[in-house]
């Protein structure tokens, strides 16, 4: 296929690490091999899921689905946490943005964020429109402190350099909480990239990743 042939290319420039557990490393990827302690705070009756043949390679990718009921209690926000493998030192390991591939499962539009937490405070990245329905779309979110929008924190960098929390949400407005909406969505493919890769998967939007390293299950 002629995808195919564009992630041949694209693999020489982009960097995979191997297994990993605990502090975050520069060449992360995450596949959905395990849910990796992905959660969504309180007890919700409908937690994340990992869903079996539905990642955009298809048969044999799993993907991990968010869902939220839209009420004021637990799983009424749409977002998705992560406090263990994807916490530790982000500027130290040189890690300048978050690649995922997203898709919406939902009839409303959605505005996706990343979200980070640490000695510095809550900060945000800018939103990513992704359409109701849509197709599996590829994301890039710039974490760099230049490019984070603060929820409340002080100082970016501060938490970069140590980070306790990080999210995947949909919020129109600036806030690492995710909106009380009635949806879903789908995530899958999440990598901690370096600067020289961000050009290459702007360039490689919609496209696949061809060799991935997971993470080992649970």
């Amino acid at each position: 296929m002629a995808w195919c042939a564009c992630l041949k290319s694209a693999a020489v420039i982009l960097l995979c690490s191997a297994t990993v557990r605990g502090a975050v490393t520069l060449g992360q990827i995450e596949t959905f091999s395990g849910t990796h302690d992905w959660n969504s705070g309180l007890p919700n009756p409908n937690p994340p899921a990992l869903l079996a043949d539905s990642g955009p390679l298809g048969t044999g990718d799993t993907a991990l689905r968010v869902t939220s009921n839209g009420g004021s209690g637990a799983g009424g926000r749409l977002l998705v946490i992560n406090e263990s493998a994807w916490t530790g030192d982000y500027t130290g390991e040189g890690i300048v943005a978050l690649a995922m591939h997203v898709r919406n499962g939902g009839t409303t539009p959605l505005s996706m964020r990343v979200a980070l937490n640490g000695p510095g405070g809550w900060f945000v990245t800018a939103a990513s429109p992704v359409a109701a329905f849509s197709g599996w779309n590829q994301l890039v979110f710039p974490i760099g402190a230049p490019s984070l929008v603060s929820s409340g924190g002080t100082d970016a960098g501060l938490t970069l350099s140590g980070v306790t929390e990080i999210r995947i949400l949909h919020n129109a407005t600036v806030n690492h909480r995710g909106a009380q909406l009635s949806s879903s969505f789908q995530v899958d493919n999440i990598q901690a990239i370096p600067e020289a890769s961000v050009p290459a998967w702007i360039a490689l939007a919609g496209g696949f990743l061809l060799r991935r390293h997971r993470l080992q299950p649970n």
